[in-house]
Order: structure tokens, then sequence, then C-alpha cells
């Protein structure tokens, strides 16, 4: 099976214009994803995935492959099937490009719910232990079944664990995907839902179709850049790293 990982990236975003270019420790915040990409060995190619052409002259200046996109598309996953109908392949990762600092073992662990022939589009979702993030209407929450396929996302505490002496567990949504190449021209083909434009989270879109989407839970963590201070943060935890490996 040929994968592929592909970075969606827009320099258009209302909080933070420019993002996957911001600069930290000196290399463009796209470049850092894209090395962890690198880092594995199940992807035999890694491309980015762009409508903007200041981002694809600093990927062709950083050695990284590149793609021009549509600038109309609405979500991530609609850039990537743009992407992949152009690109050989058979199972499509999707790496988010605000995130440098994704474990590359999250990346293999979207790639083994595949082992499973019966799943054509996959997640991860991650235990929150941590009261304030399970309040935040920025950190998306999953609700599984039991064979581990997403039955909701949403902004909003799920479940609620209102029930007085019965508590579930509260899990937040990585946002990384993983579609079979059929069903990410499958996906790309459906209008956009009530559900997915209500609660921001594209999955729902296929959810609300009848799609299944199989949901890993990883026990990495990563952190999302959606403004200048946490790219700082992530410069900080670099920095650190360094420090404490004494390599760059």
């Amino acid at each position: 099976m040929k994968i592929i990982g592909i970075i969606p990236a827009r320099y258009r975003s209302s909080r933070f214009p420019g993002k996957p270019l911001t600069l930290i420790c000196g290399k463009p915040m796209v470049w850092w994803v894209y090395q962890q990409c690198k880092k594995v060995s199940l992807l035999g190619r890694v491309y980015v995935a762009t409508d903007d052409e200041r981002i694809e002259r600093v990927c062709k200046e950083y050695g990284m492959e590149v793609i021009m996109t549509s600038p109309d598309h609405p979500t991530g996953s609609d850039r990537v099937a743009e992407a992949a109908g152009r690109i050989e392949g058979d199972l499509f990762i999707n790496i988010q490009g605000d995130e440098p600092l994704i474990a590359p073992e999250m990346i293999e662990q979207v790639i083994s719910l595949f082992d499973d022939d019966q799943v054509y589009y996959g997640t991860l979702k991650e235990k929150i232990e941590d009261g304030q993030s399970i309040a935040s209407m920025n950190t998306v929450k999953v609700v599984t079944d039991k064979k581990d396929d997403a039955m909701f996302f949403s902004r909003s505490v799920i479940p609620s664990n209102v029930k007085e002496g019965k508590v579930s567990a509260v899990y937040r949504h990585i946002g990384i995907y993983a579609y079979r190449r059929e069903f990410l021209k499958t996906y790309s083909q459906i209008p956009q839902s009530e559900l997915e434009l209500a609660e921001g989270m594209e999955a729902l879109r296929a959810l609300e179709a009848g799609y299944k989407l199989r949901v890993g839970e990883t026990a990495y963590s990563s952190i999302g850049v959606d403004t200048p201070e946490q790219a700082k943060e992530v410069e900080r935890i670099i920095q650190e790293k360094w420090k404490q490996s004494d390599l760059r």
C-alpha cells in the first residue's frame, strides 16, 4: 500500500495570517511539520498542499515537495482531496500544518488503523485530564462507540456527565485524518452539512452522511499553533529539547 502524507497550508487566517511561514527557531513552521513527517518511514512521499505562491516559494527554498491547490476549499480535507487527485497513492494522511511538534508515532498510529480492511477513514483521540481543556470551546471533543467509531464531535462537553454518580471519560479529538483514496473522492463530493458548519468540524460532514470514522486512542500530545504566543511557546520547547540533546 502506497501511503502519502499531505500537509494543507493556507496563508489566509483570521486569527493568524501567514501562520505556516511564521519563524520558529529560524525556520518556517511548515518546515518543522514536514521534518516530523519525514521521520515516518511508512510515508512514501510528503507534500505541502497550498493555495499561496508565498508558501510555495518557501517550500521550494527549503526542499519541500509542494503542490498548488484551489483557494476555494472550505476545509483541509477538501484541499487534500484535490491534491490526491494528482498524486499516486492508496492511503492519504492529512497532517495539520500548525502542529510543528506532532509526534511521528501519532502518524504511525493513525496509519495502523487501516490494518483493519473495513476502515476507510481514520483519526485519533486523547483522554483529557484537565477541566479547563474539557470546558474550552477551542477543544473539540469526540464520543465513540464500542467499535471505536465516532458517534459525534462537539466543542461543547460530551458526554455532559450531568448524571450524579456517573462519570464517563472525555476525549479530545486530535486533528489528524487518514483516508483511503476512494473514500477521499467520495468525501470531497459531499456538500458541507449543517452540523459541520455549526460545530466548525469537518468530520461531521461524513458522519451526517452516514459514513464511519474509526478513532484510535493515543497517549501522545501535540500543540496546535493558533496565535503568535503559541508559536513562541513551541519555540521555547524546541530550544529546551536542543539543550537536552545538544542536537540541531
